[in-house]
């Protein structure tokens, strides 16, 4: 019986790319997807794969383009089979601010955050209804539980994309798809990079004496969110079906009901 097969998209960099190594460590082959330039993404999945035994092949396409994710989806199937972990992570963050920010700005984080992982399961979903079982696993934000107001566009799509994790699973879960979806906090990452400036280190210094992480970090690791995507992957979480991780150090629990 051969590995079964993760697909990661958003995997060149950050999260995305911690979880393309985390998932080959753990005995998967995994087909990365990133916009990244191909020759990038060769020498990141040959980094993913190093000492792991697993088959890591990189695609590049724009999950925001319907086209792309099918033309992908048909090679990934041609060439590696069937995905039984689907991990939606590509995205992107701006600061957006209502009445000020151009349209087009929020139409892009729109069609990259919503519209990109509803395009990745609508084109991979098929092999996996037809074989009746797989996992799908989103990738929102603590963002999208709460308002923000210097990122409205960026909440409301994560938002959604949690809203998509409860559909889907309320749609897939009889035909033997189990659908979750995680929610990080602050993670050290190229999309938070904008974040550490002096003037963002003077704000999370004193967003810290309120906020109740037990380790008294702000920002968390990639691996810690991909610790949660390869928990979700296993049979160990079976009972969870629809289900919303905040992985956050907490502070969500400080935001009002």
């Amino acid at each position: 019986m051969g590995r079964p097969l993760a697909l990661v998209t958003g995997a060149a960099s950050g999260i995305g790319l911690d979880m393309a190594g985390a998932f080959a460590r753990a005995g998967y082959d995994v087909a990365l997807v990133d916009v990244t330039p191909l020759a990038r993404q060769r020498e990141v999945a040959a980094e993913a794969a190093a000492g792991s035994g697993a088959r890591c092949l990189a695609y590049e396409a724009d999950v925001s383009s319907a086209a792309d994710v099918r033309r992908i989806a048909d090679a990934v199937h041609a060439e590696l089979g069937t995905v039984d972990v689907l991990v939606n992570n590509a995205g992107i963050w701006t600061t957006t601010e209502p009445g000020v920010t151009p349209l087009a700005e929020f139409d892009r984080l729109v069609d990259v955050n919503l519209r990109g992982p509803y395009y990745v399961a609508h084109h991979f979903l098929p092999p996996m209804l037809a074989r009746g079982r797989g996992n799908l696993i989103f990738v929102g934000s603590v963002s999208g539980l709460a308002g923000d107001p210097h990122s409205a566009a960026y909440s409301a799509t994560k938002a959604g994309v949690a809203m998509l994790a409860r559909t889907f699973a309320a749609a897939l879960g009889p035909k033997g798809i189990r659908v979750n979806a995680i929610a990080p906090g602050a993670v050290a990452t190229p999309l938070t990079a904008a974040l550490r400036t002096p003037a963002g280190d003077e704000a999370i210094r004193a967003m810290m004496k309120s906020h109740p992480s037990p380790t008294r970090r702000f920002f968390m690791a990639p691996a810690e969110i991909s610790q949660l995507a390869l928990f979700l992957a296993s049979d160990t979480s079976s009972a969870l079906h629809g289900a919303v991780l905040v992985a956050d150090q907490g502070l969500s629990a400080t935001l009002p009901a």
